[in-house]
């Protein structure tokens, strides 16, 4: 049967097989054969003298099964009263069997309530919810030294790589913090929406273009879109994760160690010094989060201004190449 069977009788018999779907499937009757059902749910009220496969979200068997019984559900249900010949075997979420099984039980399930009878063997697998395990201690402390080893390696390459825009972007943050915090925050906001943009525009051109005929140009666009959103992502993670945490370590640790700037040594030790305290504020319980996010926005915010900084210089007058220099 496909779709749905309507039918208004004193006994409605089914020689055979019956292969039933539908959002509700309800059997009252009798089939002689066996019964294949897919449905939202699955009762069976009436007789099915071979075997029941049902791939259901809810089953319900009150009736009688004369082989065996083989069910997936979401939550199943086999209720008192109830016969099965032969074994049931089952993979649910929730399984309650108050019937009378002639054979074996087998499943696995989340939650199984027995109050019947089962001829044969039973073995049900209780299938228990995964718990999140708290941390041990020793677990935090691996977990921030990684994290505390990961940002002061950035931090002491930064230098070499971008020596006047990291050291520049730490005294902003120690002079102007309110300033840089502000700026952070907004373009963190632009650079997501610059993102939903970016996605937004290719999809119009590429199904412009696709109208248009032009499939290669189509996946060209695609693949260009996404190829710079990709950059973009990339480099928004390399910058929140450990630029951003760099620079407010290392204004942080200028406010400690003096002669910072004069030798690599103290210039290390202020960097070494103010990424221990971002590490360790970060793992402040409840308010660490919150106190991080303000010096990531902290952080992004000097660069942004020393990012700015370095374009007005380049309109205005020709710079050189700048040599490796320290902290």
């Amino acid at each position: 049967m496909q779709g749905e069977l309507i039918a208004s009788a004193g006994t409605v018999r089914v020689d055979g097989d019956l292969v039933a779907t539908g959002g509700q499937v309800i059997l009252a009757g009798t089939v002689t054969g066996d019964v294949l059902a897919a449905a939202g749910s699955t009762t069976i009220t009436g007789q099915v003298d071979g075997d029941l496969r049902a791939g259901t979200g809810q089953a319900r068997i009150e009736g009688r099964v004369g082989e065996d019984v083989l069910l997936g559900a979401g939550q199943a249900t086999v209720a008192s009263g109830s016969r099965i010949g032969g074994d049931l075997i089952f993979a649910t979420g929730r399984m309650q069997m108050d019937g009378a099984v002639a054979g074996s039980v087998l499943g696995s399930t989340g939650n199984y309530t027995e109050a019947g009878s089962v001829g044969g063997s039973e073995r049900v697998n209780l299938a228990e919810p995964d718990v999140a395990q708290e941390p041990t201690v020793a677990d935090r402390v691996l977990d921030g030294l990684r994290r505390y080893v990961s940002i002061l390696a950035i931090g002491v390459l930064l230098p070499w790589l971008l020596p006047r825009m990291f050291r520049g972007a730490a005294g902003t943050a120690r002079e102007r913090p309110l300033v840089s915090l502000g700026v952070g925050f907004l373009g963190f906001i632009g650079v997501i929406v610059a993102l939903v943009l970016l996605i937004l525009i290719t999809v119009v051109v590429a199904v412009v273009l696709g109208l248009l005929g032009l499939e290669s140009l189509t996946g060209v666009t695609v693949f260009a879109g996404l190829l710079v959103a990709a950059i973009i992502v990339f480099l928004l993670v390399l910058a929140v994760g450990f630029v951003a945490q760099a620079v407010a370590g290392l204004a942080l640790g200028r406010l400690v160690v003096r002669g910072e700037g004069r030798s690599f040594p103290a210039s290390l030790g202020a960097l070494a010094l103010g990424v221990l305290v971002v590490v360790l504020v970060a793992a402040i319980p409840i308010v660490g989060g919150w106190l991080e996010a303000l010096l990531v926005l902290l952080g992004l915010g000097a660069l942004l201004l020393m990012a700015r900084r370095a374009i007005r210089r380049q309109v205005a007058e020709p710079v050189g190449s700048a040599s490796p220099s320290t902290l």
